[in-house]
């Protein structure tokens, strides 16, 4: 009776501020997407020249999906948190995996298409890519958050690093370096012990469901601290929207995010399949659809922290980015190893032992004095700069 009364009284946003978008930009998205559908099922693409106006739409499109419902899904998250009663942390929580479900559904996906694609060479690609999208996603997450500490340091000298990020966060810093550089020393050795067969090893499974273990053993961690630290109930998160928007929110959330996953995946296969050639006067393929999928999946969702650090919500920023970093890195990293194995090739060698390196770089700028500067974000960014010239350039040949 009282959750009825409260349903009755509390004020709600209306279903249209959850959107985001105008008439315009849906009937306009609309349209694209039913083309892109109507190409790719109703035509004989491959035949009859559409190939490139197909990949266009499914990465410009399946972006577009990557981005606005994974907003309606966290709101929707948030909210049923308020309807639920929950604390402002689970709320957190909650809708910080919501945020990273994009790259989890995009690199799901690819790993899965390439685990049971006929072709191994296509497979094995597609693999490398799934791995890749993840570990760049986390990238992209570095470089946002150089980004937002130069925003929020801009003639202020330093800030301060939220106090979370120095008591937990830290650690798990530290815990994730340590798994990283230890994957990378296994895959290394693997190369230098089985140069000549020419196998590609994969990481155990068994040692990917510790890396998810260990962010699930972290999560716990905050919700007890949070608990203990007073003795008053810790404060309850307010429902944004009612039950019914609530759900509906979420439901398109998860529906976009899913059909996001499956274009933007479907898209990079057939730019493999059919623009090999095309694509190798760029660069290497594997290194250039990883960095598309990872862009499409982090740019749009976390580029919103430093949207909120130019409204002066910087804490807030920086804590979403150095989580979303390891949260990628070990729940959907390691979640997408406990089902698909992840080969320890070049590709992911690489990848893995630079962001054990940004992650030490990051943790020695909080380790040192407890701040954060203009000239540390900077170097943050021209770090990740660096790292990613070397992926698509220096590691062409």
């Amino acid at each position: 009776m009282a959750e009825n009364k409260f349903e009755t009284t509390h004020e709600f946003k209306s279903f249209r501020d959850a959107l985001g978008a105008g008439r315009n930009e849906f009937t306009i998205v609309g349209i694209l997407i039913g083309f892109f559908f109507y190409i790719r099922f109703f035509t004989q693409y491959q035949t009859e020249g559409f190939i490139g106006i197909l990949i266009l739409l499914g990465i410009t499109m399946g972006t577009w999906l990557a981005f606005r419902p994974s907003e309606w899904a966290v709101e929707g998250i948030e909210s049923l948190a308020g309807h639920k009663r929950y604390t402002a942390y689970m709320a957190g929580l909650l809708s910080s995996l919501a945020s990273n479900m994009p790259e989890a559904v995009v690199s799901g996906l690819s790993a899965w298409s390439g685990y049971t694609n006929p072709d191994p060479v296509i497979g094995a690609q597609l693999l490398d890519i799934a791995i890749l999208s993840v570990l760049i996603a986390a990238g992209f997450n570095m470089l946002l958050l150089g980004v937002t500490i130069v925003i929020a340091t801009r003639g202020k000298g330093d800030m301060d690093v939220p106090s979370e990020v120095i008591k937990k966060d830290s650690v798990l810093i530290r815990w994730t370096i340590v798994a990283l550089v230890s994957m990378f020393a296994l895959g290394v050795l693997d190369l230098i012990t089985t140069s000549s067969t020419g196998n590609v090893h994969t990481f155990p499974r068994e040692a990917s469901a510790v890396l998810f273990l260990s962010y699930i053993v972290y999560a716990f961690s905050l919700r007890e601290e949070e608990v203990g630290e007073t003795s008053e109930p810790p404060p309850l998160i307010e429902p944004q929207f009612s039950k019914r928007h609530t759900m509906i929110l979420m439901i398109m959330g998860f529906i976009g995010i899913f059909f996001a996953g499956e274009m933007l995946t479907f898209s990079v296969e057939t730019l493999l399949e059919t623009q090999h050639e095309l694509v190798a006067t760029l660069g290497d393929p594997v290194y250039i659809a990883a960095f598309i999928l990872g862009a499409a999946g982090a740019l749009p969702e976390h580029g919103i922290a430093v949207i909120a650090a130019t409204k002066g919500k910087v804490g807030l920023a920086i804590g979403n980015l150095i989580g979303g970093v390891l949260q990628i890195t070990l729940l959907v990293a390691g979640g997408i190893g406990i089902f698909v194995p992840i080969p320890l090739d070049k590709y992911v060698l690489f990848q893995i032992v630079v962001l054990a390196g940004s992650l030490w770089f990051l943790k020695r700028n909080i380790a040192d004095d407890k701040k954060l500067d203009m000239f540390e974000g900077l170097m943050i960014i021209l770090l990740q700069a660096y790292v990613f010239v070397l992926l698509l350039i220096g590691t062409s040949g």
